[in-house]
């Protein structure tokens, strides 16, 4: 029996659901591993992030926290995946063919949800598996000194779990779905939550490095099982809300949406801007970095981003306020946190590249008259002075904060070579962030040889991970609030000089092969695999 069968079944839809979800069905059925190949291939890739893992976090990290990092990469992929999916459906030549199927609006909605779900369960089992080998390597070489869990404990840590993965793949792909309701209207409002809610599960791996033992018992079996339940619970919401969005909202706004019509998505907003933009801007790469700085202008100036970025200036300046009775506990949540916006840009990169391709824009752009490797550059320059802006903006309020305190925290950073531990921590962070987009361009690489895509896997999937790797090692808990020796700059340094080579490498690579992503979008892949005929690319 087949897959899709099996889910028919079990799921008892109706003849049309049915038929609509094996036709959504086909776009994942070669992802799985049905024969020789494809399951070398997921036993590869399965080996390859468990030695990624090893190598990464070693036993740094207890069973309880491996798990818990691997229920936040299913909730993410499921999150990101939907996500995207949901965003290509805009852009795809078969949307007035698919939306003039006789049947009801929450039935396509209802059927492209399951089928997502299916390949995202087999992804999160593969994850599984391998929290479970991490957690039996460490075992077996542990001494009889160590700490770890005994194979019992393992087991019902596993066990337990397993239906926390569960609750979370249809989590994140009912909430990655939902943007195909944000697209115009009062839902873009909805956006800035979308984006927060899928960006601050990256702040957990800070937390989970530097956990205590006293909070082990969060992450014990007993209380696994009872955040499964309340998994469920937000799944059911969550689906009922993307059909609500779905079917109310997207699909009425796809039914008039036309591939690159910003003035109806912008209406007056957009012409004001578009005016705007008619303003100098100067020549050369200043007008590159003009072009690739509009984009970030142009979400800034949103009434919802403002909002929310308000918000998030008091709760930095109420943070630091009352953080100043604590200042080494202070300095441990600003860590954690930090890991957000080393991400952010390199997240920014992947996706504006792989969506500028499906959407078919790339080929405009790469076809400006300048060199490609400038065109990169810009691109690096204005995430980059994003991010630092908005971050230079919330480390003010909360430097506020803490100097409206009270003297408590002032007498404790001004005391010794305190300040300069904040200031390390801060360089630190920006060079690892500095390293991780960079190595974003390298993807466009793995286009031009599929051993080249093996490698990269590995790198991309633990660059991703990268700043909390860095927090463990370059900053310790040892050196918040002290006094930073002489080998902690040194290499620093050296890491600043790494990063000056590797970013106008990186870049000077990806210019190269940068035009491939023009062949390889995801109408292109599918085709490839001999997917096209008779399906409609979600």
């Amino acid at each position: 029996m087949r897959p899709s069968d099996r889910m028919c079944g079990l799921l008892r839809l109706e003849p049309a659901e049915e038929a609509l979800l094996r036709l959504e069905w086909r776009a994942y059925r070669s992802m799985l591993p049905r024969d020789a190949a494809l399951l070398a291939y997921w036993g590869l890739a399965l080996a390859t992030l468990l030695v990624a893992s090893l190598i990464l976090f070693g036993d740094g990290f207890s069973a309880q926290s491996i798990f818990a990092l691997g229920a936040m990469l299913v909730f993410l992929i499921a999150a990101y995946t939907g996500g995207g999916m949901a965003m290509t459906v805009w852009e795809n030549g078969f949307r007035e063919w698919w939306l003039g199927l006789p049947v009801p609006r929450s039935s396509l909605v209802k059927a492209k949800l399951i089928a997502a779900c299916g390949i995202q369960y087999v992804a999160a089992a593969g994850i599984w598996l391998v929290c479970i080998g991490h957690g039996a390597v460490l075992l077996a070489v542990q001494d009889e000194t160590g700490t770890m869990l005994g194979g019992g404990e393992l087991a019902a840590i596993a066990l337990a779990h397993a239906p926390l993965y569960a609750a979370l793949v249809p989590l994140g792909t009912f909430a990655g779905y939902s943007l195909l309701g944000m697209y115009y209207g009062w839902r873009r409002w909805l956006l800035v939550p979308w984006i927060v809610v899928t960006i601050m599960p990256f702040g957990l791996f800070g937390i989970l490095s530097s956990l205590e033992t006293d909070a082990m018992p969060y992450l014990g079996a007993g209380r696994i099982v009872q955040y499964a339940v309340v998994g469920f619970l937000l799944a059911a919401l969550a689906y009922r809300a993307c059909l609500w969005l779905a079917g109310r909202y997207g699909i009425p706004d796809l039914a008039r949406h036309r591939p690159g019509s910003f003035g109806f998505m912008s209406g007056r907003s957009g012409r004001k801007t578009a005016a705007v933009g008619n303003e100098r801007i100067g020549k050369g790469f200043a007008a590159l970095y003009a072009l690739e700085h509009s984009r970030y202008a142009y979400w800034s100036s949103i009434k919802p981003v403002r909002l929310v970025f308000a918000g998030l200036l008091l709760l930095a300046g109420i943070g630091g306020y009352f953080g100043a009775r604590d200042p080494l506990g202070l300095l441990s949540a600003l860590r954690a946190m930090l890991v957000i916006p080393c991400i952010a840009p390199m997240l920014a990169i992947t996706i504006q590249i792989s969506h500028e391709a499906n959407k078919r824009r790339l080929e405009w752009w790469l076809g400006l008259p300048y060199p490609r490797h400038h065109l990169l550059l810009a691109r690096f320059l204005a995430v980059w002075a994003f991010v630092l802006r908005a971050s230079a903006g919330l480390l003010a309020v909360l430097a506020a904060g803490v100097a409206l305190g009270g003297r408590e925290g002032l007498d404790y950073f001004s005391h010794g070579d305190r300040i300069g531990s904040i200031f390390y921590i801060l360089a630190a962070y920006l060079l690892c962030g500095l390293f991780v987009s960079a190595l974003a361009f390298m993807q466009a690489c793995t286009l031009r040889s599929s051993l080249l895509g093996w490698l990269y896997f590995p790198v991309g999937f633990a660059a991703y991970f990268l700043p909390g790797t860095v927090m463990r090692w370059a900053v310790p808990e040892t050196l918040l609030g002290g006094r930073i020796g002489t080998a902690y700059w040194i290499a620093l340094t050296a890491g600043a000089a790494l990063v000056l080579a590797v970013v106008p490498l990186s870049i000077r690579m990806s210019a190269k092969w940068i035009h491939l992503y023009v062949f390889n979008t995801t109408e292109d892949r599918l085709r490839r695999r001999g997917e096209q005929a008779f399906k409609f690319r979600s």
